[in-house]
């Protein structure tokens, strides 16, 4: 697989890496799929436009969630989150807190 260097500000590449991964896709894999859906439309894959409406800014909150993200990544502190990916797996979890505490 080839890679692909390109300059983008920081903050549009720290905003955009994070709601991929809120989608769960990393920023590359975003990415990636924009060039294959450019070569499905056979140009842009969706209709460019000049900029008229309101920039939407991360909230406080949003930006020190991303912050905090990126200092666990760095590993700045530590990154001590559980992954649940069911209502099984977080009951688990929920019942294993509660086991500890008594």
């Amino acid at each position: 697989m080839g890679k692909l260097v390109a300059s983008v500000d920081d903050d549009v590449k720290a905003r955009a890496a994070a709601l991929y991964e809120s989608m769960g896709v990393s920023l590359s894999t975003a990415v990636n799929i924009f060039l294959r859906q450019s070569l499905v439309d056979n140009g842009f894959p969706f209709r460019p436009r000049r900029y008229e409406g309101v920039r939407l800014l991360p909230t406080e909150e949003t930006s020190s969630v991303m912050v905090e993200a990126e200092a666990k990544e760095l590993g700045l502190i530590p990154d001590d989150a559980v992954e649940c990916r069911t209502g099984d797996e977080i009951c688990e979890h929920l019942r294993g807190l509660r086991e500890r505490a008594r």
